[in-house]
């Protein structure tokens, strides 16, 4: 069974190096983010209180220790530093997601806490035997309840591009379905019905079985709209409505694709349907193309029974057509499979503080 996912509209996304991958685990173990730009101001713990500063008299206090430093160029230098430091305070919210990554993989989280100060290490085990470990001195930090973590072979070429910059803290909303795209088979998000498959073989790719594959997508894409045209079930005939669709040249479904293998195939089809009519529709076929439940989803009194099993019938019989059975095993088809669920659950998310509006003030 997979679950239709909807994004939150309000939904920032970041990335946070853990110092060149070297601390990820102590981010994960921790559960938390954290940045060393403050480490050397000796600001003391927040004891659980949120660090909200005033930027001026930070960036006073980042200058005043660059210009004792005596190197050339200290107020770029603490002027960079304030500005990730803002970055990390006022920018990241409790809800938005955050990635992090060393050289083998990608991890990626929910923030559920407010920036704080603290300035325990954390340890992470390197040997329970001997004792050996290994500590973060970072003390600016949110609270992160990490979810899943993909090794980078497995990791989207855009996403792989979407975190290429240098800085510690960085924003990538430009490529927010890059990420859902690599988490979720199925999402729902400004007016528009996602969709999300893998290729995992890695011999060459058989033209033919691609061709399968976008095949049974439009078809998807016509059966889920035949309701613009018809909701009577004896009027749903899958050829009649294709072309139609052709003649009117009316077709909407989007795809990207990384032809590689392995390889992702990434689909959209807009839908703009307060009654949830065609996401209903579209979620039910693209479970059937994967012999998979879709739920929870409230189906009954939103598509009617006898609609509901005349166009997947419709829809069974195209993927027949195509030998979807056997294209999916030379494609070794698959959709994305991770435990999802601390990125969705807002259970323990802080409560806002309206100190984040009134002590962190622009210069």
């Amino acid at each position: 069974m997979i679950d239709v996912i909807e994004r939150p509209e309000s939904q920032r996304y970041w990335v946070v190096r853990a110092q060149d991958g070297n601390y990820i685990d102590h981010f994960q173990q921790a559960g938390t983010v954290a940045i060393g730009h403050l480490d050397d101001l000796d600001l003391p713990h927040s004891n659980h209180q949120p660090f909200f500063p005033e930027v001026s008299s930070l960036l006073s206090q980042i200058s005043s220790l660059e210009r004792r430093k005596r190197e050339e160029g200290y107020i770029a230098r603490s002027q960079r530093r304030c500005a990730q430091v803002k970055t990390f305070v006022d920018d990241l919210s409790v809800g938005d997601l955050v990635v992090s990554i060393d050289s083998e993989s990608l991890m990626v989280g929910r923030i559920v806490g407010h920036p704080r100060i603290n300035n325990i290490p954390v340890r992470v085990i390197l040997d329970k035997k001997t004792g050996v470990y290994t500590e973060m001195p970072f003390s600016l930090r949110r609270s992160v309840r990490w979810g899943p973590k993909i090794r980078k072979k497995h990791v989207p070429t855009a996403m792989k591009r979407s975190i290429s910059a240098r800085q510690t803290v960085f924003n990538i909303d430009s490529y927010w379905t890059t990420i859902y795209y690599m988490l979720y088979p199925i999402f729902v998000s400004e007016g528009k019905l996602f969709f999300s498959t893998s290729i995992n073989q890695s011999d060459a790719i058989n033209n033919y079985s691609v061709s399968q594959l976008f095949s049974i997508l439009t078809d998807l894409e016509v059966l889920t709209r035949s309701i613009d045209v018809t909701e009577n079930p004896r009027e749903i005939s899958f050829q009649r409505l294709f072309d139609q669709f052709l003649k009117e040249d009316s077709f909407k479904l989007a795809t990207t694709a990384e032809f590689m293998s392995p390889g992702s195939v990434w689909s959209y089809l807009g839908v703009d349907d307060n009654t949830g009519q065609k996401i209903i529709l579209g979620s039910l076929l693209f479970g059937a193309l994967f012999g998979v439940k879709i739920g929870p989803l409230e189906v009954d009194g939103i598509v009617h029974k006898e609609l509901r099993e005349k166009i997947v019938e419709e829809f069974t019989e195209r993927l027949e057509h195509h030998n979807a059975k056997s294209m999916k095993k030379k494609l070794e088809l698959s959709f994305p499979e991770f435990d999802t669920e601390p990125l969705e659950n807002n259970e323990y998310d802080e409560a806002e503080d309206f100190r984040q509006l009134t002590l962190f003030q622009e210069t």
